[in-house]
């Protein structure tokens, strides 16, 4: 359990008060302080001892803290840092949950002293958002990547791992780029995929052509009802690994409307052949099962 005195969650949407409701769940006894912009967030919190106290100010938030989340779209959470700076006391570090990482670094690198920012991305999530949808075990047996260039202190990172491990948590750590380029593979493509095929099913007549749509189309478009803020933002601090996993994508795509276009039937059973393996073998990458939330 991480022995942070006092943690301050800037920002209680899903990420941010599944975390403060992970930690209370598995016994953390240290401050849990946030901040949140509405104030029937901050009460609900409150009413729901969700954590101890909750601010307008973020500045206000973060003044006790030894160790501070940022739970914002990723281009927010430079500004927020930028803001709380002045405010931090010696040795407070500060993380985030965004879902890159290297345009994160290099900004904090600019805004906070020399390794007093070390990313986090919990590979974790719902296409739900707010404090409505958060739940303690969001976290749990989830991969969490400490992502922080190699000069940033080990104790540094060794301190947000440990946030992450008291919510249940597995972690890994790896480079920010690295990182990058691995989440524009597994996580930045299927969602631009889901938008894609949400936006050609629905091009026309959405209403009516929805009637005639079974569980599979929306098992998976489901993503592209997320937040449009913190995918604008994923994107766009990502442009070039998402737009080198788009090309790999446009050429399975253009290769079985080939095969259909020239009656090529054997090869599209081939195509959905590769395909079924391929699903196995990622499957088997797969975390320990966790239960389903309703």
């Amino acid at each position: 359990m991480t022995k942070e005195p006092c943690i301050s969650i800037v920002g209680l949407g899903l990420m941010g008060a599944s975390l403060a409701m992970a930690l209370r769940k598995r016994g953390y006894a240290g401050r849990l302080v946030a901040y949140a912009r509405k104030k029937e967030t901050r009460d609900e919190a409150l009413a729901r001892g969700i954590v101890d106290a909750a601010f307008d100010d973020p500045d206000e938030a973060v003044k006790a803290a030894t160790l501070v989340v940022l739970c914002a779209p990723i281009r927010a959470c430079a500004d927020l840092a930028a803001e709380i700076a002045p405010l931090l006391k010696p040795g407070t570090l500060v993380t985030d949950v965004g879902s890159t990482k290297g345009w994160i670094c290099r900004q904090m690198a600019g805004i906070l002293p020399k390794g007093a920012f070390v990313g986090s991305h919990p590979i974790a999530g719902s296409e739900k958002q707010g404090l409505q949808a958060a739940a303690a075990d969001l976290y749990e047996n989830a991969l969490t990547v400490v992502a922080s260039h190699l000069d940033v202190p080990e104790e540094a990172a060794a301190r947000v791992a440990e946030l992450w491990q008291s919510a249940g948590a597995r972690t890994c750590r790896m480079e920010p780029d690295d990182h990058d380029r691995l989440l524009a593979r597994t996580s930045h493509l299927p969602h631009v995929a889901a938008a894609a095929l949400a936006k050609a099913i629905g091009r026309d007549s959405a209403e009516k052509v929805g009637t005639f749509c079974g569980t599979g189309f929306y098992d998976s478009t489901r993503v592209a009802s997320g937040s449009i803020e913190m995918w604008h933002d994923i994107l766009m601090t990502n442009a070039p690994a998402v737009a080198e996993e788009l090309r790999a994508f446009k050429a399975e795509v253009e290769r079985v409307y080939d095969d259909l276009q020239a009656g090529r039937l054997d090869d599209v059973a081939k195509f959905l052949e590769r395909a079924r393996d391929a699903r196995a073998e990622l499957l088997k990458g797969r975390g320990p099962a966790v239960p389903a939330r309703s």
